[in-house]
């Protein structure tokens, strides 16, 4: 599909990539959360040694860092859930923006994926690209990491 094909539903298409992205992400976390817990957990009535200890100790951490991923992945399905897919002339969260024969998704952190042909990949707002092209408009330039750009898409 070429780039006078974006509209609100393709819009949408990329939205949903997304959250099933993020959905599967999170699953993952928590998972991994529960497989740990398991192997933290002892059972009271038994007698433990050193090893078993030291091993439920070592679960009891790594729970407690899956956590924070679970809250991160928590936080990025937020963030994508909250894009706005209007389309629009200027560059904001939940625009889709194209230049150098790329295209991103403003507003998120994201990994390449597909949606219609189209390989994407996400601009996570605290990104010096997001601040770089924020409010410009297709046809507008810009300078990130001492090279110029200009932008062909903004939608």
């Amino acid at each position: 599909m070429d780039d006078m094909t974006w509209d609100e539903d393709r819009k949408l298409r990329v939205k949903d990539a997304l959250r099933r992205r993020a959905e599967a992400a999170l699953a993952s976390a928590r998972e991994a959360v529960a497989d740990q817990r398991g192997a933290a957990e002892l059972d009271p009535d038994d007698v433990h040694d050193t090893d078993g200890l030291s091993q439920s100790d070592a679960g009891g951490d790594l729970v407690r860092l899956f956590g924070g991923i679970v809250a991160r992945r928590q936080a990025d399905l937020a963030l994508v859930e909250a894009l706005d897919v209007t389309p629009t002339q200027v560059v904001a969260d939940g625009s889709i923006v194209s230049f150098g024969g790329d295209h991103y998704v403003v507003g998120v952190a994201a990994e390449a994926f597909d949606v219609d042909g189209t390989t994407l990949e996400g601009i996570a707002a605290d990104a010096p690209l997001h601040a770089a092209i924020a409010g410009l408009k297709a046809g507008d330039s810009f300078t990130i990491n001492g090279a110029e750009h200009r932008l062909d898409l903004v939608v």
